[in-house]
C-alpha cells in the first residue's frame, strides 16, 4: 500500500474533507479547435495527473507526476479521428497504441490496406466504468475494429491508477468476435519527453542484443543507451531491442536528476522492443515500444518472417503495460 504526503493511504482519506481533495475521475469535451467535440478523462490519484483519450482508443495523453509533464506531445495535437494520416494526426503522449492488425509502415494483405502504425488510434471507445475506490482510480473501455465480413477484433482496456504509488497499470484483453482466425499486431508507443528526456538522459534495456533498423540508426548504435544532445536537425533513429524471451522485464529511462520512468511488461506475449528518438532543438522524444513482434518493417514483413501468431475464434489474448515513476538512488 503506498502512502499519500507522508501519510498511509487510510490516514490520507481520512485527514481529507473528501476523496475528491486525492482522487478524481472528470470527463469533458473539447469546445475547441481541431479536436473539437472529442473526450477527455482526467484522472487524479495523489501525485498522478493523467489524461485519457477516450476517442483515441482510451489511449494516454499527458500525464504529470508531482506537476512535472512526463509525455512528449508533438505540434499536431489531437485533432479528430479520421480527419488526417498517422504523421499528421499523432500527438504523442504517454501511450499511443498501435494495432490491432498492423504497425509500422503501411502495408496490404489478405486483411485489407493498413495504414500506418494501423487503425486503432482513431477509433473511439465505450467507457464502461470510471470510478475511485478505496485504493485506486479504475477506467475500463472497449473498442472494436472490424470490416464488413472481414477481421472483427474487440480490444477490452483496463487502466488502474494505485493511490500513492505512482503508477499506471494497463491491461488489454483482445478477443476475436469473428467467424474465422485473425492475426493481430499491437505495439505500445510509450513516448517520453523534456524534461525527463535530455543530453545525457539513460535507457536501461533488458535487451541480450541492440540493433540499429537503417543507416541512420547505424550512426547512433554506439550512443543508443544515451540520449544524446540535440541538434539542428536530427534524423529519427530506431533500434530493435532483442529480449531474453518468456520472463516480466522491465526498461527504464532515467534523466540526470534522478527522475525516471521504467516500463514492465512479460516477454511471453510482448516479446520484442523497440526504440525511438529524435535529439532536435524543436522537440527531443525518447520513444520505448514494446511490441507482439520483432520487426518494425509492417504486417508484410512480419508475415514472412513468421512473427503472426493466429488468434482463433471466441480466443482472447491479454497484453499490457505496468508504467511505473521511479526515482533514482542518485537524485538529490
Amino acid at each position: 500500500m503506498g502512502e499519500l504526503y507522508g501519510r498511509s493511504i487510510g490516514e490520507a482519506l481520512g485527514r481529507a474533507g473528501s476523496t475528491a481533495q486525492i482522487a478524481a475521475v472528470e470527463a469533458s469535451v473539447r469546445s475547441d479547435g481541431p479536436d473539437a467535440g472529442t473526450r477527455r478523462l482526467r484522472v487524479i490519484a495523489g501525485d498522478l495527473d493523467i489524461e485519457l483519450l477516450p476517442d483515441r482508443g482510451l489511449d494516454l495523453g499527458q500525464v504529470r507526476h508531482r506537476g512535472v509533464p512526463l509525455a512528449w506531445m508533438s505540434p499536431t495535437g489531437w485533432p479528430r479521428p479520421g480527419t488526417a494520416g498517422f504523421g499528421a494526426a499523432f500527438g504523442g503522449g504517454l501511450v499511443t497504441t498501435c494495432g490491432l492488425l498492423s504497425f509500422g509502415p503501411p502495408s496490404a494483405d489478405a486483411e485489407g490496406e493498413h495504414p500506418q502504425h494501423g487503425r486503432y488510434s482513431g477509433l473511439s471507445a465505450s467507457v464502461t466504468r470510471a470510478e475511485v475506490q478505496a485504493d485506486a482510480v479504475v477506467i475500463e473501455a472497449t473498442v472494436t475494429e472490424a470490416t464488413v465480413l472481414g477481421a472483427h477484433l474487440e480490444l477490452r482496456r483496463r487502466l488502474r491508477v494505485p493511490l500513492g504509488e505512482g503508477r499506471i497499470e494497463l491491461r488489454d484483453e483482445i478477443v476475436n468476435r469473428g467467424s474465422r482466425a485473425v492475426e493481430p499486431m499491437v505495439l505500445y508507443h510509450v513516448n517520453l519527453g523534456w524534461p525527463l528526456v535530455d543530453a545525457g538522459t539513460v535507457l536501461r534495456s533488458p535487451a541480450e542484443r541492440v540493433m540499429p533498423r537503417d543507416a541512420a540508426a547505424e550512426a547512433g548504435i554506439e550512443g543508443w543507451a544515451e540520449f544524446p544532445a540535440p541538434v539542428a536537425d536530427y534524423p529519427e533513429q530506431v533500434f530493435r531491442h532483442e529480449l531474453p524471451s518468456d520472463r516480466r522485464v522491465s526498461a527504464e529511462v532515467v534523466a540526470a536528476s534522478g527522475l525516471g520512468i521504467r516500463i514492465s511488461f512479460d516477454t511471453a506475449v510482448l516479446p520484442a522492443m523497440f526504440q525511438w528518438r529524435v535529439a532536435q532543438d524543436d522537440g527531443l522524444v525518447l520513444g520505448v515500444e514494446p511490441a507482439t513482434a520483432a520487426t518494425i518493417h509492417g504486417r508484410g514483413a512480419a508475415r514472412e518472417a513468421g512473427l503472426l501468431r493466429a488468434l482463433a475464434p471466441g480466443a482472447s489474448w491479454e497484453l499490457g503495460l505496468d508504467i511505473d515513476v521511479i526515482r533514482d538512488q542518485s537524485e538529490t
